[in-house]
């Protein structure tokens, strides 16, 4: 193998590149030679020494399948082992076309790089055990008539040959009776030679196996040679997984069948470890999508309820406080406001809105929200709980954190509701290292974790319900009874804090939940939350308004009107900045939207700046993907609101920006 030849064939440069490229790491005493089609190919193959063909079947004019038939009719090339490359949607039929046209093995495409070179050196393997096999049957029949000493050597040579192999061979007959086998065989399965030598292959099979052995064995007379895959059983009882690569020969002038065996347990484990890497691909892949779909609705949602809001604040001061109009009004107001939480529920699963995060011991707002859990669910629900205060800090919003707690607490008592003896609510709180060898999301991204474990004694769920739960309006609960949000909100928060959140759970047996934060390498208390005394609410400014919407700025104008402000409004942005260019002076404040046609709020901000740098503005949004408040800080606006606004804070947001 040293110093093997191996010709590649594939008419797309891009593909040999890769060939060369792994092949050269992996097996760097290799020459390997490249042909961009099956002329060329053949053409080298005829006048040079070739150990391994690899050869793409999907090549224009001239196929690999073809190609692979001229090499094997040709005596010359027929013993030049022929690996083809397929695609992933390549089916049976084509690659019984290509065994019948003499291929010894397929690969499908994308393949595994340890797979493809294993692959190879089975074939440079039996290339070279033929070749030598060769090479002593022509000394053989030419001596052995004179020389029977040398029939010895050569079959010590042989033995030694076979008995080197990594790989178990063995020979037997068309029923399955073992002529011979060498040390490896002996070392994977457990038996000696001679033990061996007395069984049947069926009787190492194991048990679902064995039975396909005879209409394998037929198939493989047909064809001359087959590639499948089997499991062996040990002495033990032991289960391995194998490739089996047989072909027919003789043994001792008669009919018999060579295999080699190829352990394929560390390929099954990397398949499996890949499997599961692809369903948590596919599974953040699904939530990013959500996340932005929801992202999208919010704005139209945030623009629908501003005038709701504005236009029942207004309504609220035209009433009596204790008429029966302001009692329906402030119904409107409190339903409106659930739709507003609703909304920022939203975006904080897509991971659009921005949070005050900062250090924060979290045991303290875990403390906070198992309070209000207490007060919430009834006594028949135990809750304990086993909290560490000295885990570090994390770099967190603590109504996230409260959002988190709150969420996985109520989902627990869901699920125990309708249990007559109740049930267990369990919460810990502690520090864990995740090291890359831990089977989970994290491993790749190992260090100190504070871990939230949130556990129930409830119904549990299955499989289905488990790859789910995360999903937004996904829920179990009767009609009426839940919205779907809050497991999805949990699983949205922790994401945004490089984080994990995993879930065990069997019907009948309860359910887990472990929330994974990142640990701070400092160690600081939380930072106190400051509320400045409210400002003056009123003014008599000159307040230049913007936004596309009519309704929005037909309601933002009275309501600033009411406090006192004169307003010049506009629903266009270009118009709004050829008044404010004639006139930049005249404007003491500007309160633009953000997602405006032809001039977003961002583009005409930066406008007016350049014109008169001192000039204060509000940029609001219902949404935007492209803007966040520190942006807009940095950009020289003043102060960023999400929509819908109430009064209250709009009025003292303006005198915050104004004095």
């Amino acid at each position: 193998m040293s110093s093997a030849v191996i010709l590649a064939v594939d008419d797309k440069p891009d593909n040999l590149f890769v060939l060369e490229q792994i092949i050269s790491e992996y097996l760097p005493a290799c020459k390997i030679i490249t042909a961009q089609n099956a002329e060329k190919g053949l053409d080298f193959a005829r006048k040079n020494s070739l150990d391994l063909a690899i050869i793409d079947v999907q090549m224009p004019c001239f196929d690999g399948i073809r190609m692979c038939r001229c090499l094997k009719e040709d005596p010359q090339t027929a013993g030049i082992p022929v690996i083809l490359l397929t695609a992933h949607r390549a089916g049976t039929d084509l690659k019984v076309k290509g065994l019948n046209a003499g291929a010894d093995d397929f690969i499908t495409k994308p393949f595994d790089s340890f797979e493809l070179i294993a692959r190879i050196k089975v074939m440079l393997r039996i290339k070279k055990a033929e070749d030598i096999l060769r090479q002593e049957k022509k000394g053989l029949e030419k001596k052995v008539s004179e020389k029977s000493i040398q029939l010895e050597t050569a079959e010590k040579q042989y033995k030694a040959l076979f008995n080197n192999v990594n790989d178990p061979i063995f020979v037997r007959d068309f029923d399955g009776n073992i002529f011979d086998a060498n040390q490896a065989a002996c070392d994977t399965l457990g038996y000696n030679v001679q033990e061996l030598l007395k069984m049947k292959i069926q009787e190492i099979a194991s048990p679902e196996n064995a039975a396909l052995i005879p209409s394998r064995t037929h198939k493989m007379r047909q064809q001359g040679k087959l590639v499948y895959e089997s499991a062996c059983m040990t002495r033990d009882g032991d289960i391995i997984p194998i490739e089996v690569s047989g072909r027919v020969s003789e043994y001792d002038n008669k009919p018999a069948i060579l295999t080699i065996w190829r352990d394929l347990r560390e390929r099954k484990q990397a398949e499996s470890e890949k499997r599961n890497l692809q369903m948590q691909l596919q599974q953040a892949q699904k939530m990013e999508a959500i996340g932005t779909l929801a992202g999208g609705i919010a704005h139209d949602f945030n623009n629908i309820l501003f005038p709701i809001i504005g236009y029942t604040e207004m309504t609220m001061d035209d009433v009596p406080k204790n008429s029966q109009a302001y009692k329906n009004l402030t119904e409107i107001l409190k339903a409106a406001q659930r739709a507003a939480k609703l909304v920022e529920h939203i975006l904080t699963f897509s991971r659009s809105r921005g949070q005050e995060r900062a250090p924060m011991k979290i045991h303290l707002v875990i403390k906070e929200a198992l309070k209000l859990i207490r007060a919430a669910i009834p006594k028949t629900i135990n809750l304990y709980q086993d909290i560490d205060e000295n885990c570090g800090p994390v770099l967190a919003d603590p109504t996230q954190i409260h959002q988190i707690v709150m969420n996985l607490c109520i989902n627990a008592y869901h699920a125990m509701q309708h249990q007559d003896a109740g049930g267990d609510i369990r919460l810990a709180l502690k520090e864990v290292e995740i090291r890359p060898e831990d089977n989970i999301e994290l491993k790749n991204n190992p260090g100190i974790y504070l871990r939230l474990m949130v556990s129930d004694t409830g119904q549990g769920m299955d499989d289905l319900v488990k790859q789910r739960i995360f999903e937004p309006y996904y829920t179990t609960k009767e009609k009426n009874k839940g919205t779907g949000m809050g497991l999805s909100v949990v699983h949205g928060i922790v994401k945004s804090y490089g984080g994990a959140i995993t879930v065990f759970s069997k019907p009948g047996a309860g359910t887990t939940f472990y929330v994974y934060l990142p640990r701070l390498d400092i160690h600081r208390e939380p930072q106190a939350v400051v509320f400045d005394s409210p400002a003056a609410s009123r003014g008599s400014e000159h307040i230049l308004l913007v936004d596309d919407e009519d309704q929005i700025v037909l309601m933002e104008e009275k309501t600033l009107t009411r406090l006192g402000y004169r307003v010049t409004s506009k629903t266009s942005s270009l118009d709004a900045f050829e008044i404010f260019r004639k006139q930049p002076d005249q404007f003491d404040l500007v309160i633009t939207d953000q997602a405006m046609p032809n001039m977003a709020g961002m583009q005409l901000a930066h406008n007016m700046i350049q014109i008169r740098p001192d000039i204060p503005i509000i940029l609001c949004t219902g949404f935007s993907e492209v803007v966040n408040e520190d942006q807009a800080k940095a950009a020289g606006i003043k102060e960023f609101l999400m929509k819908p606004l109430v009064k209250k804070d709009l009025a003292e947001t303006i005198r915050k920006v104004l004095s």
